[in-house]
């Protein structure tokens, strides 16, 4: 006897698609002709014979489909699954087979009717050698199909690093006369930054003193010079249409083409003095004569009337208005700084503005309702633009890693604080201690986990991946997608890191 190199499985047409796949795995002989019975449903869809395909590639197992449905071998065709074609009738095909078994290896006996063989022998030898030719055909072009898909595959792979933040600490130079960034020395070019400004505030005075009922009003002193500076002192004249004179009861400051408002009171006392016209109009009898005669404007803003006490100018109301106009004068500088220096990094400390008081209005115990207090500040700081700054970290805390031998990318640096440690005027430079926050991923390398993966199948390459710790996850892609094995050639795969 000859022993069978295909089996043949007998299906009854009532069993699910997971049956016929495990009964398929289960035959020991490389190739397979499944019997067919007609409508048989878990076969009679392009799907389920895709997957029966695909199971039967992946255990290394060649089937052939044998059926009188002409359904079914119109879709087997379709999926690339031969039908089985014969010749001869089997006994074994009469029995009723009531599970997925394989038969015996033993070749079938034929049957074949007396009435017919004479007639038919010539005929069916011719037939076999075209049957057979086809399949040896067959055979060859789906070997040739397996061959150039093999030939063509290519893989693609997006690798999912592991990322995690990592407080910093570090204390280098900013140096405006360095023309090149020292990272042995820590330093790095700067540049000095020097902002003065003038600011007034005006402040409420809250003393109170009798006095002679004497008419008091407000007026504007208006300074139309478009370059030039005046200071009217305490006292300065101020006069009428009718002549009546008024003095100033407060010292002003006024900045070319500004204005500013001051307080006055009448020499004498009566009714006469009072005015509530605000359009009446005055001169300053001390500037006649002089270039400021016609550059110094007068005008009322507040009626002259008589009042019966007269607020005064505290050391409390003085003290509040220094520490209002230090306040404002350094938001109005940093808000400058802001504006021009938009792209860069400066230390923290504001208290780096330095404060001088130009002028008080009034002293001590003068009358007044309010005082104006004039100051200037000036700012000097070292600044660097914030990509060059945040640049030469990245690359200070990677050297760093080197000498330690830290496999690690840095992807991204945050400066939470940038504090100012020293700062040296004469050569205008600074050492500041910068605190952040880096983004690190860890190092993969990509050759390596190519030649690795070169050849293998799905499973043999999630046990790769698991293998690198600092892969978070991966998505392989291979084309053609019947392929469930990446390429040999490790040039076809390619790895992207995101």
């Amino acid at each position: 006897m000859v022993q069978e190199e295909r089996e043949y499985l007998y299906l009854k047409g009532t069993e699910e698609l997971g049956d016929v796949v495990d009964a398929v795995k289960n035959v020991e002989s490389k190739e397979i002709v499944l019997v067919v019975p007609r409508n048989t449903k878990c076969l009679l869809h392009p799907t389920n014979l895709e997957i029966l395909k695909h199971e039967a590639n992946k255990h290394r197992k060649k089937i052939y489909i044998s059926t009188e449905d002409d359904r079914l071998s119109s879709l087997a065709k379709n999926v690339g699954i031969e039908i089985f074609l014969e010749d001869f009738e089997y006994q074994e095909a009469s029995k009723i087979v009531t599970d997925i078994i394989p038969p015996s290896k033993v070749k079938p006996k034929i049957v074949i009717k007396e009435e017919t063989k004479t007639k038919s022998s010539s005929k069916k030898k011719n037939y076999k050698k075209s049957i057979l030719t086809i399949v040896i055909l067959l055979i060859v072009i789906t070997g040739a199909l397996i061959f150039l898909s093999n030939l063509n595959a290519s893989a693609t792979i997006e690798v999912y690093l592991k990322k995690q933040k990592i407080p910093f600490e570090e204390t280098i130079i900013l140096d405006p006369n360095a023309t090149s960034a020292d990272l042995e020395k820590a330093i790095l070019p700067a540049e000095f930054v020097e902002i003065t400004k003038n600011h007034t505030v005006k402040q409420p005075t809250s003393g109170t003193k009798a006095s002679k009922p004497k008419p008091s009003g407000k007026i504007a002193l208006i300074n139309e010079d478009p370059q030039n500076s005046i200071s009217i002192i305490q006292g300065t004249r101020i006069q009428s249409e009718k002549g009546n004179i008024y003095r100033t009861t407060e010292r002003v400051y006024l900045e070319p083409k500004s204005s500013k408002e001051v307080y006055v009171i009448s020499e004498k006392a009566g009714s006469e003095y009072e005015i509530t016209d605000l359009n009446t109009k005055f001169t300053i009898p001390g500037l006649i004569g002089t270039r400021w005669e016609n550059l110094i404007k007068a005008k009322l803003v507040e009626p002259i009337i008589t009042g019966e006490n007269t607020t005064v100018v505290t050391v409390d109301d003085i003290n509040e208005g220094k520490i209002k106009l230090e306040k404002e004068l350094k938001e109005v500088i940093l808000q400058e700084l802001a504006i021009k220096y938009k792209d860069y990094i400066f230390p923290d400390d504001i208290n780096l503005v330095d404060i001088k008081i130009l002028d008080i209005s009034h002293s001590v115990g003068q009358p007044a309702k309010e005082i104006v207090i004039t100051g200037s500040g000036k700012l000097q700081s070292i600044g660097v633009k914030k990509s060059n700054f945040e640049e030469f970290i990245k690359d200070l805390l990677s050297k760093a890693n080197l000498k330690e031998n830290k496999d690690s990318n840095i992807l991204d640096v945050k400066i939470n604080k940038m504090k100012l440690l020293n700062l040296e005027i004469k050569s205008k430079s600074a050492t500041v201690l910068v605190e952040g926050e880096l983004t690190v991923q860890g190092y993969l390398n990509t050759k390596k986990l190519v030649e690795e993966l070169a050849g293998k199948n799905l499973a043999e390459a999630r046990n790769i991946f698991n293998k690198y710790p600092v892969i978070e996850k991966a998505e392989l892609t291979i084309k053609p997608f019947w392929l469930n094995s990446l390429p040999f050639d490790a040039s076809k795969i390619n790895v992207k890191i995101k």
